[in-house]
């Protein structure tokens, strides 16, 4: 039995032919180099995030101690703690969520309203409009830096302060520095952080959208506007998931307009504030400097501190994030 079942093995075994086994060869082989360059790239994107992890909860003594690579022989939580104390974590945390969840939110309010106007109505300078939204995506907002923080020092609510003062003798102005002001006031108007990107993908996205949508819903007896938020609106979800993830990450991450208009070190937004005090050395934390390696795990924690709530939102946001950038057609 043992002999006729090796003879049955060794026929069908010859009966396999030679190029599906160098097929099946070659597939398994550009499977596994895929997934080790899957693998490496991965590494390579979170070996900073890793990093910071081991050195937020690494005593100086571990940082010494060369056999110490990836695991802390003696973990410890005093770089948080010391964090929240001397970064002031959590009084920056709320000027921070205040700025970017008001200004995505007035985002995601402004930004469809004038995509949708790009792209279904016609009018004289329409073209010239939507190069001006292209040019707020490729000049960047140094270039303005002196004339914005003339207006916001001296904000005189769009000239109508400047034509009481020719009444009244005094000009009507408010100073809007230190506030977040300068980041609400240009969201609301559609000129914000990034908002010529959001401008542009809501503005593609109806471009694809079929017009007879929007003609039925005039037959049933819609206005313009009705059929704007009951028809419209609900068929974009795809890109207020992908414009509202995208708006709070740049909000959260800018260091250039809080550095450029907010000078009072308590109202600095999280990011700003922490890399003011790493790189620059200033404030509070060098008023209390310790240890040169305490110094540099509780560096290493503020930074984590900083993009935690980010990979939070994004870890809940995955799923749908994916799906819009799927359905969207969005891609880089």
């Amino acid at each position: 039995m043992e002999l006729e079942w090796r003879q049955t093995v060794k026929e069908k075994a010859a009966k396999v032919p030679v190029k599906q086994v160098s097929r099946v060869s070659a597939g398994l082989f550009f499977k596994v180099c895929r997934y080790l360059l899957l693998l490496g790239v991965s590494y390579l994107m979170l070996y900073p995030v890793l990093n910071n992890i081991v050195y937020t909860f690494s005593n100086p003594y571990d940082l010494l101690d060369g056999n110490v690579v990836w695991i802390p022989r003696n973990p410890t939580f005093m770089n948080i703690v010391n964090v929240l104390d001397y970064f002031k974590y959590v009084d920056h945390l709320k000027v921070t969520l205040s700025a970017s969840v008001i200004s995505t939110g007035l985002s995601l309010i402004v930004c469809p309203m004038i995509g949708y106007g790009l792209a279904r109505y016609r009018f004289k300078g329409n073209g010239l409009v939507f190069a001006l939204v292209i040019l707020t995506i490729i000049v960047p907002v140094q270039t303005a830096q002196v004339p914005l923080y003339l207006e916001y020092q001296a904000f005189d609510f769009f000239g109508i302060g400047t034509l009481i003062g020719k009444i009244t003798g005094k000009p009507l102005t408010v100073n809007l520095l230190n506030t977040n002001w300068v980041y609400w006031l240009p969201a609301m108007f559609g000129v914000g952080l990034r908002s010529g990107v959001y401008i542009f993908l809501f503005r593609q996205y109806f471009k694809g959208m079929p017009k007879d949508l929007e003609d039925a819903g005039k037959v049933d007896g819609c206005t313009r506007f009705g059929v704007y938020l009951r028809l419209i609106l609900p068929n974009v979800k795809p890109v207020f998931v992908t414009v509202f993830l995208l708006s709070m990450i740049f909000y959260w991450n800018d260091t250039v307009i809080s550095g450029m208009l907010i000078t009072s070190t308590d109202e600095l937004p999280l990011a700003t504030y922490v890399d003011m005090l790493i790189n620059l050395g200033g404030g509070a934390y060098t008023t209390g400097l310790r240890h040169e390696l305490e110094t540099m795990a509780e560096g290493r924690a503020a930074m984590l501190l900083v993009v935690a709530p980010l990979m939070i939102l994004f870890i809940v946001c995955q799923k749908f994030f994916v799906e819009s950038m799927d359905r969207s057609g969005i891609k880089g």
